[in-house]
């Protein structure tokens, strides 16, 4: 799955919680959350969907956060597993359990280039994208503390974009490039916002 994708079900999973717990979300925390596995794209030493998606590594990051900040980081917490659970588990497995196995678990395996990926993250980016706006979450993430970790989605969005419809394994599928202008417009407006404002 793309970050588009993985955007919209860690948002929904994340606000969902959020609403149940009766926790404020931090908007730009809660999108970084949700794509931090993919962090195994920037550094060339580990397999993708290896061990930054092992439902152990995810255990072992946020039990601290858990512990410290208590039921405001479940959202966060459930928008990071729903990374691999949901998004990655359906669309070509993960290393569900390394370090103690490198056997490769997942479901459907959905080709991320297909259609019905694509079509998939346009539903959940539609959804998601009107939830965002109903509830003003969308207005939130240049508004919440914390943008600069809008570095990472930006990043997230933009590296596929750069191999668009050259059929590279890591290159975005076109029906996802206008979700992802969306993003990353969203996001560059974000991280802007109060730079240049008089204080």
């Amino acid at each position: 799955m793309f970050a588009i994708g993985h955007f919209a079900i860690g948002y929904l999973t994340g606000k969902a919680s959020a609403r149940k717990l009766k926790v404020q979300l931090n908007m730009p925390l809660l999108l970084t959350a949700s794509v931090i596995p993919d962090i195994d794209l920037l550094l060339g030493f580990l397999l993708h969907r290896g061990p930054t998606h092992s439902l152990i590594t995810i255990i072992a990051l946020t039990v601290p956060f858990l512990i410290l900040y208590r039921k405001n980081a479940v959202p966060y917490s459930i928008a990071l597993v729903s990374h691999s659970l949901i998004g990655d588990f359906f669309t070509g497995g993960i290393q569900l359990f390394w370090p103690l196995s490198t056997e490769w678990y997942g479901a459907i395996n959905i080709d991320v280039h297909s259609l019905t990926n694509s079509f998939l993250e346009l539903a959940l980016f539609f959804v998601s994208t009107v939830v965002m706006f109903k509830t003003g979450d969308l207005r939130k993430i240049a508004q919440d503390k914390y943008k600069i970790a809008l570095l990472l989605p930006f990043g997230a969005v933009l590296g596929p974009m750069f191999a668009a419809g050259r059929g590279s394994e890591y290159a975005l599928s076109l029906l996802l490039v206008i979700p992802s202008l969306f993003y990353l417009a969203i996001f560059a407006y974000s991280m802007m916002v109060g730079k240049f404002r008089k204080r």
